[in-house]
């Protein structure tokens, strides 16, 4: 591998590149600290294993154990050596179109995770009730994705913007809903009120 890590940036970015670039080829935000820690070396072994694996699993995770000093939020631990990139903006708002009804759902509180098997789950809160689905990642995009679930539904998932609520949503919603400004306003609105966050 011609890659050659730069020894004087510190190893907080060049990990943070590394797991950013690991959970863009798998399409899912999840990772395990041995493909870092193996990726990392492959590309300069003169790195320290532990070091590596110490800002993964403790100066850059949010849910640290409590004995460990958390300098910055970047990873999120799942479970034992598998993290995620923590979402600071993971209150998004998505509109859903499942198979070729637009417009069908919209989903609030959302995750999606790598089942042991490899399958790909999603759930989410569609402001009735819980929702989740097994299958697997069609589509990665910016603004959301496209998938397939385990039933043969294909679901289309993308941040909810103001230009569509307005269009769309606006006019099914009960009761009054204020105009929103931006569409962080839009989504923080959504989660206030059914999750209350």
């Amino acid at each position: 591998m011609s890659e050659v890590i730069d020894m004087r940036s510190n190893y907080r970015d060049e990990i943070l590149a590394v797991v950013h670039e690991i959970v863009k080829r798998k399409r899912i935000n999840e990772f395990k600290v041995v493909e870092v820690v193996d990726h990392m070396l492959n590309m300069n072994p003169n790195l320290k294993a532990s070091t590596i694996r110490t800002h993964l699993t403790s100066r850059c995770c949010v849910n640290a154990n409590a004995n460990h000093a958390v300098t910055y939020n970047d990873y999120e631990r799942i479970k034992r050596g598998v993290y995620r990139l923590y979402e600071r903006e993971s209150k998004k708002l998505y509109f859903v179109d499942v198979n070729v009804e637009n417009n069908s759902l919209l989903a609030l509180d959302f995750e999606m995770n790598q089942e042991e098997d490899g399958r790909v789950g999603v759930s989410f809160f569609d402001t009735n009730r819980g929702r989740g689905f097994l299958g697997k990642v069609l589509v990665q995009e910016d603004d959301g994705f496209v998938f397939l679930t385990e039933q043969g539904d294909v679901m289309t998932f993308r941040v909810a913007t103001v230009e569509e609520y307005d269009l769309i949503w606006r006019r099914s919603v009960e009761g009054n809903v204020r105009s929103f400004r931006s569409d962080e306003e839009l989504h923080k609105w959504y989660n206030d009120r059914f999750l209350g966050e």
